[in-house]
This record gives C-alpha cells, sequence and structure tokens, in this order.
C-alpha cells in the first residue's frame, strides 16, 4: 500500500483539472427561424435598405410631438420600473458569479457554559481505572463546573465548479438579465408609438372641434337667414324650427368633444409622468393633423435586429437552456474545500497567545444518492420551460411579421382612401355652396340646404378620420419594426 501513496494525490490532481473543464447539459445554438425573402405588401417604391428607426417621429416635422416623446422617454413611470427591474436583473449576474468564488466568513463568540459529567462520560464510555478517569476528564476541562468559552475566527469554503452548474447559472443569470434589457427597449417602442397616437388622436379631436365650430358658425347663419326670410313671409314656421333644431343639434356635439380634448391631455400626462392638467397650456393650441414620412420597412430579416421582443425572446431561450445545464449537474458529485481558523479560551488573559489558536482545513465531497426523483423531474421541469420559451420565441417571430405586413396594408389602403375621400369632400362643399345659393334665389327649399350643409361636414369628419387613420397607421408600422430605441 505505501507504493501507492505518492501516486493518490496526483491522480485525484489530475482527475480534478479534467472535471474543471467540464460543462454538462445542452450547449446553447441560436434559433434559425425561416423568413420571407421580402414582405408581401412590399410599397412599390420603398428602397430594400433598412431606415433608421431610432427617431422615427423626427419624420413628422412635428416640434411639439418630438418634445412630448423626448420627455416621455425620461419621465415615464413605467419605464422607470423597467430600469429597476434591469438593475437587479444585472445584479443577479454578480450573484451568480460569487458562487465560483471562495466564500470566507469572520465570527466571534462567548458562551457561559457547563458541561455535563454524566452526559460526558456516557459518551466517552465507561473508563475504569481513577488514574485514567481523572487525567481524561481533566484534559478535557471542568467537569460539572461552569466556565467561559471566548472565541474568535474565520471559515471559508470554496466549492469547486467539477461539472459547470455554476458556469450554467452564470449564463442563465446573464440571458435573463440581457432579456430584462430588451424588455426594457421594447417598452420604449410602445411607448413612443403611444405617445404619438395620442397626439394624433388630440390634433384629429382639434380638427373636429374645428369642424363643429364651423358647423355651429353656419347654422347661426342660416337660422339669422331663415329667421330673416319668415319675417318677410318667404320661409315657413316649419323651416324656422327646422333651423333652429339643427343649430341646437350642432351645438350639442361641442361639448363631448372638448371634453375627450381634456382627457387626452391627462393621457398624455399621464404618459409623461406628469400629472393632469401639466400639459394643458402646452397643448391648448390647435394643429393639423402632421404628415407621416414614407415608409422603407427594409428586409423581413431586419426584424431579428430591430424587434427588442424577438431579441428578448431569445434571450429567454438562451437562458432556459443554461437552467438545464445547472439541473444536470446537481445529478453529479460536488467537492468543496473548506477550512477553519481562529482563537479559543477560557480565559481573556491567554487568549491572544498562539496556544489558544485552533485550525482545520480538508476538502469535503458530496455526492446525491437518493432524492425521490427530484433531481431528474427539475431537469424534466427546466427541458419543458426551454421548450416553452422556444415556442415562445417562434410565436414572437411569427407575430412580428403579422404586424408589419398588416401596417403595410393598412398604410397602404388608408392612403387610398384618403385620396377618394378628399375628392369627396370638395365635391360636398361644392354641393353646399350651392344648394345655399339657390335657396337665397328662393330656387330650393331650406331641407336641400340642411342636408347638403350636413353632408359636406360629415365628408370633413370622414377625412379627418381618414388622416388620423393613415398617420396612426404609420406610427403602428414603425412599431412593428421596432423602431423607437
Amino acid at each position: 500500500m505505501g507504493m501507492f501513496k505518492p501516486l493518490f494525490p496526483s491522480l485525484g490532481l489530475a482527475v480534478s483539472i479534467l472535471l474543471t473543464a467540464c460543462t454538462v447539459g445542452p450547449d446553447y445554438r441560436l434559433p434559425n427561424p425561416t423568413l420571407p425573402d421580402r414582405w408581401v405588401e412590399q410599397p412599390k417604391a420603398a428602397e430594400q435598405s433598412q431606415q433608421d428607426l431610432s427617431r422615427w417621429w423626427l419624420g413628422f416635422n412635428d416640434a411639439r410631438l418630438n418634445g412630448l416623446i423626448e420627455r416621455a422617454l425620461l419621465g415615464n413611470l413605467d419605464v422607470q420600473m423597467a430600469q429597476s427591474r434591469l438593475q437587479a436583473a444585472r445584479a443577479q449576474i454578480t450573484v451568480a458569479e460569487s458562487q465560483r468564488w471562495p466564500s470566507v466568513n469572520a465570527s466571534s463568540a462567548f458562551q457561559r457554559q457547563r458541561i455535563s459529567p454524566n452526559a460526558l462520560l456516557g459518551a466517552l464510555g465507561s473508563i475504569r481505572g481513577g488514574s485514567s478517569s481523572s487525567g481524561l476528564l481533566s484534559t478535557i476541562g471542568p467537569i460539572g463546573k461552569p466556565f467561559n468559552l471566548f472565541q474568535a475566527g474565520f471559515d471559508s469554503s470554496w466549492e469547486l465548479d467539477l461539472f459547470g452548474g455554476l458556469r450554467r447559472q452564470e449564463e442563465a443569470a446573464t440571458a435573463q438579465a440581457e432579456a430584462s434589457e430588451e424588455s426594457l427597449r421594447d417598452l420604449r417602442v410602445s411607448l413612443t408609438a403611444e405617445v404619438a397616437r395620442q397626439y394624433l388622436e388630440l390634433a384629429a379631436l382639434h380638427r373636429q372641434l374645428t369642424v363643429a365650430q364651423e358647423r355651429l358658425t353656419d347654422a347661426h347663419a342660416l337660422e339669422r337667414l331663415v329667421t330673416a326670410s319668415f319675417q318677410e313671409g318667404l320661409a315657413t314656421d316649419v323651416e324656422l324650427r327646422q333651423a333652429k333644431t339643427a343649430r341646437e343639434t350642432v351645438e350639442s356635439a361641442i361639448a363631448p368633444l372638448e371634453a375627450q380634448i381634456k382627457s387626452s391631455h391627462h393621457a398624455l400626462a399621464l404618459l409623461l409622468g406628469l400629472e393632469p392638467g401639466a400639459l394643458d397650456r402646452l397643448l391648448a393650441r390647435a394643429v393639423d393633423i402632421p404628415e407621416p414620412p414614407k415608409i422603407q420597412p427594409g428586409l423581413p430579416a431586419d426584424l431579428l435586429r430591430r424587434r427588442p421582443d424577438i431579441r428578448q425572446a431569445e434571450r429567454q431561450v438562451a437562458a432556459a437552456s443554461a437552467s438545464i445545464g445547472a439541473a444536470v449537474a446537481e445529478l453529479f458529485p460536488k467537492l468543496s474545500l473548506t477550512g477553519v481558523a481562529g482563537l479559543q479560551s477560557q480565559d481573556l488573559s491567554n487568549f491572544t497567545s498562539l496556544s489558544s489558536g485552533f485550525y482545520g482545513v480538508g476538502p469535503r465531497l458530496s455526492l446525491p444518492i437518493f432524492a425521490a426523483g427530484r433531481l431528474l423531474a427539475n431537469i424534466d421541469v427546466q427541458e419543458a420551460g426551454h421548450r416553452e420559451a422556444l415556442a415562445g420565441y417562434q410565436k414572437t417571430v411569427l407575430t412580428a411579421l403579422k404586424e408589419v405586413e398588416d401596417g403595410l396594408a393598412q398604410a397602404k389602403g388608408e392612403q387610398e382612401r384618403l385620396q377618394a375621400l378628399d375628392v369627396a369632400e370638395q365635391e360636398s362643399r361644392k354641393a353646399f355652396q350651392g344648394a345655399t345659393a339657390y335657396y337665397q334665389e328662393g330656387e330650393t327649399d331650406l331641407a336641400q340646404v340642411l342636408a347638403k350643409r350636413r353632408d359636406w361636414h360629415d365628408a370633413r369628419d370622414r377625412l379627418t378620420q381618414s388622416r388620423l387613420a393613415r398617420a396612426t397607421a404609420h406610427v403602428a408600422l414603425y412599431k412593428a419594426l421596432g423602431g423607437g430605441w
């Protein structure tokens, strides 16, 4: 046996070095989804290259919109919450990394204790012979009498990552932190789109209010005209009542529009992290719906780089893959190096002397033998989580493709609809002007004038709604393309 003693330390060292380089569990492979070569609804005049979408809202050429979005990115409370979650996720990386390093703790204690002779003798067994018994007990300490015990020292522990379980935990924590960062970017994308949408709706409400006020002005003018005609005997009582009813109907639509404008102010203030009413003065001036910029959607493959939610889903797949390795490593032995050193004495007078010192050092090996299926079941749990994350990634990619195609189709359809409604509004305006002239000459009745006026203002409202729909379709498309970060 003596000849093998020098062999065991070197053999153990070689095995330890070999196992330290081992990392169990599957190595992560980046998903490779199938993507089309081009968009089905690709605009004919659009370039294939991806435009810079980081600040897409500048293309609307609206300084007030630009300022609102910039303030929202700084003050939005959801963004601040996401930033805190990102900080926590990054801190978890440090927590995971720290497990691969030794831990050292300092401790001190004082005890007033008494050792029972019966318990001690029972533990040592029956010792016969007075001299032997008294000699042994005297070396142990004051048996049966209270005494003080002072102790201070250090203890350390270092788990050697033989099978890469700790490395896999670190990989999972890093991937989760990167997923949190992509979640923050995705929130910014949604925030910029929501601020733009609310602003566009506010501009449309201001336009509708302007049309309603013009309707009311026309209704007052028509009522005065009918009243004058009635006094001259050229209009009937029924026509006079029709004119008053039409004016009151138009007047009743103004208050709800003003209330909706205030609600839009409040919604924008919330997005900016402000109290209701903080933006009333800034948003009091009405503006027309800004003209959206041209779309350059680029290629479908650009979504994998641009869309934060796709990048987030991919990082979640990576985290789930690393978690499988961490679970598999629990099946294998764990080797730790432990040590303890310090001072221990019954009297403070000699507490710091060399004779009060104690120490202990050595390896500790643990191997799971029976866990009632817990370790294997945990591997199954992590593998199922990986499959779920992979399916979620694939769904996110397909959803992104759908959203872009929907946005391209809607933007194209709203552009064509807007052109048709623009022509219809011009024709309705001409028809109303002609009916008014005929009525003043007595060639038509009031009902025709009211009908033509109603048709014209309805056409103006439809035109406003179409301009809003076209602008919001562009906003949705920019969001689908991942613009805003």
